[in-house]
């Protein structure tokens, strides 16, 4: 073979292997992976919460603990003529099947019949619902834990329309107690769902997982070599049963969200928006 024969194969080579090193770099802060430079590259983020932080469980335990904080206010005793009104319709009840009469059952459905009326107009109906709700059971349940199940259709009523009773006439109190309360209270759970949250980030190019020990070096050196890492967040995770990061309040009306306790966990890095 002539030398220029030969020297033509070497520069044909060397321009085949320039070409090879220029369109797939080995990047040591991304594990030593060969990455093509025009590679589509993403951080992804996966979070994940442990605990039952959604909407209506923290709007039910605000209720209950605020209604047992505002109950030393809210205590005027029960009106005669509610009782009874009550007690008629309620033995009625009673005695068409006095082995399944619940009390307590019975006493929350007349007192939750007036939470619709006592919530109409409200800037908050949820919250006032569930504070209307909360206020009646924590009354049935007081007045009619003093009457034994087998006792008769006269004491178990007397302990049912009670409750009912007390319980529609603190309802206002309590109603607007309970709102003076609510935003300490669900800024309370959005600390605790957030203590529950974990993130992480992983880093894929062309859905290939690129296993670096360290992530922002790694995202560092890519953007060095001209490929851009885009950013992406996998909430599937917040989403799964009844477990869900949504108790960050966002203003007046309840307007939760799980991007408030993404954002404090600093997910969206500023760094990450070049």
């Amino acid at each position: 073979m002539s030398l220029i024969r030969r020297s033509m194969i070497g520069l044909a080579l060397g321009a085949a292997l320039l070409a090879s090193s220029d369109a797939n770099a080995r990047i040591d802060e991304c594990g030593g992976a060969h990455i093509e430079r025009g590679a589509s590259c993403e951080l992804r983020y996966e979070a994940s919460c442990e605990g039952s932080c959604d909407i209506d469980a923290a709007l039910t335990a605000c209720a209950a603990d605020l209604q047992a904080a505002c109950s030393g206010q809210c205590d005027v005793d029960a009106d005669i003529s509610c009782t009874s009104d009550c007690r008629p319709a309620c033995e009625a009840e009673c005695s068409a099947n006095p082995g399944a009469f619940d009390c307590a059952a019975s006493c929350q459905l007349d007192c939750e019949g007036s939470c619709a009326a006592s919530c109409e107009g409200s800037d908050d109906s949820a919250e006032c619902r569930a504070s209307c709700e909360s206020t009646c059971s924590a009354e049935c349940d007081a007045s009619c834990e003093v009457q034994a199940p087998d006792a008769d259709c006269v004491a178990q009523c007397e302990g049912c329309c009670g409750g009912s009773c007390t319980a529609e006439v603190n309802l206002d109190c309590q109603i607007s107690c309970q709102a003076e309360g609510y935003a300490a209270c669900q800024d309370a759970f959005a600390e605790e769902c957030a203590s529950n949250c974990t993130a992480s980030g992983s880093i894929f190019c062309d859905g290939q997982y690129i296993d670096a020990d360290d992530t922002d070096a790694c995202i560092d050196a890519l953007e060095a070599e001209g490929i851009r890492v885009e950013s992406t967040v996998d909430l599937s995770g917040l989403f799964e049963g009844e477990a869900a990061c949504a108790v960050q309040p966002g203003g007046k009306g309840g307007n939760w969200g799980v991007l408030g306790v993404l954002f404090g966990l600093g997910l969206f890095a500023a760094r990450r928006k070049r």
